[in-house]
């Protein structure tokens, strides 16, 4: 998958628009456009498009869907049918951070056998070895509850608040890499782990 932070409109798959999707207006956290997650911006005209598409913030110009971006990714994916808005982050250990932002009118969009699927291929793929660490952490975010998704578990982080980050480690023991994933205070997070933020 292409990183949205440095996708251009000449990242997105040929054929592909958001066409009448405005799924992505509804599952970010956009204080820019006083959007809260969960909430339709208030820009936003469902199922149309956004009322100030020409002006909008450089933050909605600038991001693009997994779905727009992934030709491996079938019309099932595209966000307005699947509830769920594929996002990827680099961070800048070059370690990939890919959110399922799902929709909170459909809390379990993600446990859709093919979405959940791809989400566990793509944990199994990024996965830790007694050599290398994770190159991709996989995790579901609906509205502030947080699920992460590992080869071997899914951990239900349970609602993460502004204040709060959820941290993965890892550990090699006889048995192989064992990720732990916990919560804490941003203030406490230590720099050997991976942060992953709430926002």
């Amino acid at each position: 998958m292409t990183s949205f932070r440095t996708a251009s409109a000449d990242s997105v798959v040929p054929g592909r628009s958001c066409g009448t999707c405005t799924m992505c207006c509804k599952v970010f956290d956009l204080p820019v456009v006083q959007s809260p997650v969960g909430k339709w911006c208030r820009h936003c005209a469902p199922g149309k498009g956004c009322r100030i598409y020409e002006s909008r913030p450089d933050i909605c110009k600038d991001f693009f869907c997994g779905w727009l971006l992934s030709p491996e990714l079938g019309p099932e994916w595209k966000p307005d049918r699947s509830k769920v808005v594929l996002q990827v982050n680099v961070d800048t250990n070059g370690s990939i951070r890919l959110t399922a932002n799902v929709d909170d009118s459909y809390p379990m969009a993600w446990r859709r056998p093919d979405v959940y699927g791809k989400l566990k291929q793509w944990a199994i793929a990024g996965a830790a070895t007694a050599s290398s660490e994770m190159k991709m952490l996989v995790r579901v975010v609906i509205g502030r509850r947080y699920v992460i998704i590992l080869p071997d578990r899914d951990v239900d982080v349970g609602m993460v608040a502004d204040d709060e980050a959820v941290m993965t480690s890892e550990k090699v023991t006889p048995q192989g890499v064992v990720v732990e994933v916990r919560k804490v205070k941003r203030a406490s997070a230590s720099a050997g782990d991976s942060v992953s933020a709430s926002g």
